[in-house]
């Protein structure tokens, strides 16, 4: 957003709206709406308000499917020679529950969820969904608002920041023995081909055997990251 919009925009809502606390939530999403009812149903669950129009669901749905869009966009400029499959898993990385419940974790978005007695937000797996949910109600209020570039600038600012780190928790090796079990495969054998280097800094070189082929090898300075490179490569060749 333009500096000097987003400021007008501020002191405008500030003037004409007295929630403090829903004006420090803007403050922290970097986007300050026109419609203040859209960011209050982004924040009520069905708890809370049964009434569809007036929770935060169909917002949810919307949201998910914008962010779904953003990031593979933004995946799409960054990996411009990427197979679909690797693309698909790091999107896939960025737009799970928990991911996305971290982010909400990181905009303080827990006090703002208006919710029921039935819905228990101390209970960690409770709230984790809950705050998910609710950062992508933000974003489909946010597009519904002001369009999708304030869309763009909040998921760049939080999902894609943190993405490197997100693709290191990505379990190649499992989604290679699941891609197998579901596709009648034999499960994928890890062999250590080779280690070279002196003891303090050897390398493992491992090679992924599925059936008689062997599809790919990594080397990495640990057996267990080796066996993670060569299982992402495995990937996208059999998904080719």
């Amino acid at each position: 957003m333009n500096p000097i919009i987003y400021i007008f925009r501020s002191l405008t809502w500030r003037l004409v709206h007295k929630d403090k606390k829903l004006f420090k939530l803007q403050t922290e999403l970097g986007y300050f709406f026109r419609s203040p009812s859209l960011l209050r149903i982004s924040l009520t669950h069905k708890s809370k308000e049964p009434r569809v129009a007036r929770n935060y669901e169909q917002l949810e749905f919307l949201g998910d499917a914008i962010l779904d869009h953003v990031i593979a966009e933004m995946l799409f400029r960054e990996f411009p020679s990427a197979r679909e499959g690797l693309l698909t898993q790091r999107r896939s990385t960025l737009v799970q529950k928990k991911y996305l419940g971290k982010i909400g974790e990181e905009l303080g978005l827990l006090q703002y969820i208006k919710a029921g007695p039935s819905l228990n937000l101390s209970q960690p797996k409770v709230s984790e969904r809950q705050l998910a949910n609710v950062f992508e109600a933000l974003i489909a209020a946010m597009k519904l608002d002001g369009g999708l570039k304030p869309c763009f600038q909040l998921i760049e600012r939080t999902v894609w920041r943190n993405r490197r780190e997100a693709w290191k928790t990505l379990n190649y090796k499992g989604l290679l023995i699941e891609h197998c079990q579901a596709n009648s495969l034999e499960n994928p054998r890890f062999i250590i081909a080779d280690t070279e280097g002196a003891e303090h800094e050897k390398l493992f070189k491992v090679a992924v055997r599925i059936g008689s082929e062997i599809h790919a090898t990594a080397s990495e300075v640990t057996k267990k990251a080796a066996e993670q490179a060569a299982s992402q490569k495995t990937l996208e060749i059999i998904k080719e």
